[in-house]
């Protein structure tokens, strides 16, 4: 009987020691490694020049042991979270954060919208931060340039040859220091800038950068509000001004026909129409104007009276334009849960992936141990009641 007794004890001694074990290794199981991971854009050069208004996106990718990239997905980001920032530049960028995409995380970049004649440089950067201390484990950089690009040297040089200066709308830029080289190739003339539809003649003596982007796309609210009117539309929404006042032509030979030879001209500024006096050649086929601005032409074959209104919402009191209705305010946390993305950017653009928040798995420690206690006390029992016996 004694050798049975002896050999549960020691059996309740040996488990109660493997408690302690066990416990030690299920938590080293769910401890974060302090091996940090390496970001990367993989071959992405930030070298292509980023227009206002506009999204672009750049993959992220994580460095692994061998040196080959993967694209960074959320089995990476167990132990750490993604956080987005800029260090400068902010004032063109509208948002710098980082999404989830068919199961892969980017960098999402759109830039303020605008007509700007200076090019911006953005410094920002994708951090992996650990969840548990905050500490920063990988960085890769962003560096980016916003704006719109500068006309070619080359293309100025036209005017030694008293030739038009051609503007593409890719290239819109004339920086202050290149209409110092044009005044001087013109000796202080005018200079004639031109995209093959229209040409604007002026001089550009102590002229500062403008940016004349150009379009000739319809002015909604102007077509809908006069449908039975005939429309040509001429648009510089940068709103390049001059220092003097130049001449504006514009070819209106495709329009002929259909205008019956009658044009009218107007300038589209505020949610109005204004009037501007305009000469019709015939014989060129063409309208020509004097002008300091250059803005969103509008061409129609019907009279439209001078300062008509066609969007009223530039009219409306400041008070009115701002006011929102009270379900517009709602505060974030109030949105219902089932409209939740699969991550979400917090108001630092920490992007923290679903499932951040699940406890340790469940080794079954916590009943081992409680089994283990059980053995104890009946070792106990077992070792008083055999002393009772000697007795």
């Amino acid at each position: 009987m004694k050798k049975i007794v002896s050999m549960f004890l020691a059996a309740c001694a040996v488990s109660a020691m493997s408690v302690t074990a066990f416990a030690q290794q299920a938590q080293a199981i769910n401890v974060t490694s302090d091996e940090a991971i390496k970001l990367s854009f993989g071959e992405e050069k930030f070298s292509e020049l980023l227009l206002p208004g506009q999204t672009y996106t750049y993959p992220l990718y994580i460095e692994q042991e061998d040196g080959t990239l993967a694209p960074l997905s959320d089995e990476h980001l167990k132990d750490v979270k993604l956080r987005a920032e800029t260090k400068n530049g902010k004032s063109v960028i509208s948002s710098f954060k980082v999404e989830e995409e068919n199961d892969q995380y980017q960098l999402e970049v759109t830039t303020k919208a605008g007509w700007p004649t200076e090019q911006s440089e953005v410094e920002g950067a994708v951090r992996a931060v650990k969840r548990s201390n905050g500490q920063v484990v990988s960085s890769v950089e962003a560096e980016l340039t916003v704006g719109y690009p500068t006309i070619s040297d080359e293309a100025l040089e036209a005017v030694k040859a008293d030739e038009y200066i051609f503007v593409e709308s890719n290239a819109p830029v004339i920086s202050t220091e290149q209409f110092q080289k044009l005044d001087e190739y013109a000796d202080g003339s005018k200079v004639t800038f031109t995209n093959g539809m229209w040409t604007y003649e002026v001089r550009v003596s102590g002229q500062e950068a403008v940016n004349m982007l150009h379009n000739e796309r319809a002015i909604k609210e102007v077509s809908s509000k006069f449908e039975d009117q005939n429309f040509k539309y001429v648009s510089f929404p940068g709103g390049p001004a001059f220092d003097f006042t130049g001449k504006m032509t514009i070819d209106v030979s495709d329009e002929m026909e259909d205008f019956d030879g009658k044009f009218y001209v107007y300038r589209y500024l505020r949610g109005a129409l204004e009037r501007i006096d305009a000469t019709v050649d015939l014989e060129d086929e063409s309208i020509s104007f004097e002008t300091k601005n250059l803005g969103r032409f509008v061409i129609t074959d019907k009279e439209i009276a001078d300062g008509t209104i066609v969007d009223e919402s530039f009219t409306q009191a400041p008070a009115e334009e701002t006011e929102k209705p009270a379900e517009e305010e709602k505060p974030a946390e109030e949105k219902p849960v089932e409209e939740t993305p699969a991550g979400s950017v917090s108001d630092n653009n920490d992007y923290q992936s679903n499932g951040s928040n699940k406890g340790n798995p469940d080794t079954g420690a916590k009943d081992f141990a409680a089994l283990a206690a059980a053995a104890a006390v009946v070792s106990a029992a077992a070792g008083i009641a055999l002393q009772n016996k000697k007795r």
